[in-house]
């Protein structure tokens, strides 16, 4: 796997791993399964993309259009174009949906029943929000470090909803996501870091600069030896 793959494979991973924040907040906790595996499409879209490779520019917003298509199919699907193409109908299906949600959120108390579309809305789409973040910065813009700042704001929104006494084990478990992104991001640089320039060897009595002394021709007698400059009387190479 190259250092890229590895950054995208983490970058999914931590972000995941930071959402387990919101799973005391909904009952059942099936929904980071679909949020799961609609990251995973989204990541190898943007691998896809800098293997081109694209812009980085172009990178991030053929992985924004994803997806907002796979929001669209899993939540407005009969409002959308084609079943897949978002258009004002759709989009007034979403404002819908968090409208819902936010009611949903103020009218019952934690954990939340999942059958609400727009609460699952707003978890799925926050995911898919702060993992196209966590990718765009640690794998697209090499830069793991301040993802951990889109990953603190999720973690944080979640311990701020919820008031359980589990919230220092989702803690650790976003830190450990976060620290695996900054061992992948490490692992990459070190190995990128300097090459290896090879050369003929040098054989032992050889000049520093690899000139080879001029040999005597043949014939000559001892006071060409002796009138010629130093460094001409090293031993030949032949």
């Amino acid at each position: 796997m190259s250092g890229r793959a590895r950054l995208t494979v983490c970058a999914w991973a931590a972000t995941l791993m930071a959402s387990c924040a919101l799973l005391p907040l909904v009952e059942p906790a099936t929904w980071i399964f679909q949020a799961a595996f609609l990251l995973g499409v989204v990541s190898v879209v943007g691998s896809a993309a800098r293997r081109v490779p694209l812009a980085r520019p172009l990178t991030v917003a053929a992985q924004a259009l994803v997806a907002l298509l796979l929001l669209t199919v899993v939540f407005a699907r009969g409002q959308a174009l084609a079943g897949l193409i978002p258009g004002p109908e759709a989009f007034a299906r979403f404002a819908e949906l968090l409208r819902q949600g936010g009611d949903d959120i103020a009218r019952y108390a934690i954990p939340a029943p999942l059958e609400s579309d727009g609460i699952r809305l707003m978890l799925v789409g926050g995911v898919l929000v702060i993992g196209l973040l966590v990718d765009t910065l640690a794998v697209t813009f090499r830069s793991a470090a301040p993802a951990g700042l889109p990953l603190l704001a999720l973690y944080s929104v979640a311990a701020g909803l919820s008031d359980g006494a589990a919230d220092w084990l989702w803690f650790l478990v976003a830190a450990a996501g976060y620290l695996m992104l900054l061992l992948a991001e490490g692992r990459d640089r070190l190995a990128q870091w300097g090459r290896v320039f090879g050369g003929a060897p040098r054989t032992p009595g050889a000049e520093p600069g690899g000139a080879v002394a001029p040999c005597a021709p043949a014939g000559a007698s001892a006071w060409w030896y002796w009138a010629s400059p130093s460094s001409c009387r090293s031993p030949c190479r032949r």
